[in-house]
């Protein structure tokens, strides 16, 4: 073989092995994500929902890098009713700081959240229906998504997190209605209060017959 096959075969050779070793030693991400997720793969897959009902999932946040990071958490409403998504409660507890505990309505982009190299944190979210929700959410469905993006100094990476949810369809069993209920205890007492008196006036009139 000649020696120029030969210098060229062994460059040939030094790209085949090398280089892709370089490349994925090079493009390590920033973030490394765990958690308890549904076997669909979304964060909160949830049907049947009814008043009250709640979920909780955790995402462990792990930095790949040698320097500290930041991160962002956001919630997106993809599809669905928007209804039922701004009736629906979130709370994001990291450790035991409260980063948000309201209704998905009141969602504001959490930023700049610190991570330092090598370390890693555990959010917990908790999903609720809350139990004061009435009729109109009956057989409603919502899709969205969470989305934490991670930055270093010249990387950004974002992942998200389906959020899958339905109420309780309408052919189940109905809502208590807080009017109707009212009406009801309204009207129960006014007709026992028309027998007590109808009850008392007929006492009366024997008391007075027999005098």
């Amino acid at each position: 073989m000649s020696k120029p096959k030969i210098i060229f075969s062994a460059i040939l050779l030094f790209f085949l092995l090398f280089v892709p070793i370089l490349q994925a030693t090079t493009n390590t991400n920033i973030i490394d994500l765990d958690g308890t997720f549904s076997e669909n793969g979304n964060l909160f897959n949830l049907d049947n929902l009814k008043p009250g009902d709640w979920a909780e999932r955790e995402i462990t946040i792990s930095n790949q890098t040698d320097h500290d990071i930041i991160y962002d958490i956001d919630v997106r409403y993809i599809e669905g009713s928007e209804l039922f998504f701004n009736q629906l409660s979130l709370e994001i507890m990291q450790g035991d700081q409260v980063l948000f505990n309201d209704k998905l309505a009141n969602f504001s982009l959490l930023t700049e959240l610190p991570l330092r190299t090598n370390s890693e944190e555990k959010l917990d979210f908790t999903l609720t229906f809350p139990p004061e929700s009435g009729n109109e959410y009956q057989g409603l469905t919502t899709t969205a998504e969470i989305i934490i993006t991670a930055f270093d100094d010249t990387e950004t990476e974002t992942s998200s997190f389906p959020i899958a949810t339905d109420s309780q369809p309408t052919s189940g069993s109905s809502l208590p209605s807080t009017a109707t209920v009212m009406f009801n205890i309204l009207l129960i007492g006014g007709v026992l209060l028309l027998v007590g008196s109808l009850i008392l006036l007929y006492l009366k009139r024997n008391k007075f017959a027999e005098e």
